[in-house]
């Protein structure tokens, strides 16, 4: 009987959806699986679940929920960490630092801050402090503790993968 109610959710569902709401699905799962067989570090963004997940092929690493969503109706479903962002100006900019182990102060500036981000290929911005939010931007805002985990975990070429609210469903009007 569950097996019926379940069949008759999906179809009601499917009537209801177009076949760009299917495709927009469709493609944010091949970029999830894609991303689970390169066996790499990514991050996933779910929608539905409103959070962050960095995962490792299946493996959940660790979960970030979300306090804002600005992401729009259709976000790129794939996208790469492009670079991490920092708040920071050195006293002298033009003079390129190179840190060793014994000087925790450089140490300390290569961490991430509170007022960190992370910049992605196609325009996203993930952040925790209110400071980086633009009205017009694609952004998503999470915790402190969060951003400052995945910034120092997640290097270029990070991929991102961010699935619709309705993926588990399928689309629905």
């Amino acid at each position: 009987m569950k097996h019926l109610a379940l069949f008759w959710a999906f179809a009601c569902g499917a009537s209801a959806a177009s076949a760009e709401d299917w495709a927009y699905v469709n493609a944010a799962l091949r970029a999830w699986l894609q991303a689970i067989e390169a066996d790499v570090s990514y991050l996933l963004v779910d929608r539905g679940a409103a959070e962050l997940r960095l995962m490792h092929g299946k493996a959940l690493l660790r979960r970030a929920p979300l306090a804002a969503d600005s992401l729009g109706a259709r976000p790129p479903v794939q996208s790469s960490l492009e670079a991490r962002l920092r708040r920071y100006r050195p006293s002298t900019p033009w003079r390129g630092l190179v840190p060793s182990p014994f000087d925790w102060e450089q140490n300390l500036v290569a961490e991430a801050s509170a007022t960190s981000a992370l910049y992605f290929a196609s325009g996203l911005l993930i952040y925790a402090s209110p400071a980086w939010h633009r009205p017009s931007n694609m952004d998503l805002q999470i915790g402190a503790a969060d951003l400052r985990a995945l910034y120092n975990a997640c290097g270029p070429g990070t991929a991102l993968v961010v699935l619709p609210a309705n993926w588990r469903l399928g689309p629905q009007r």
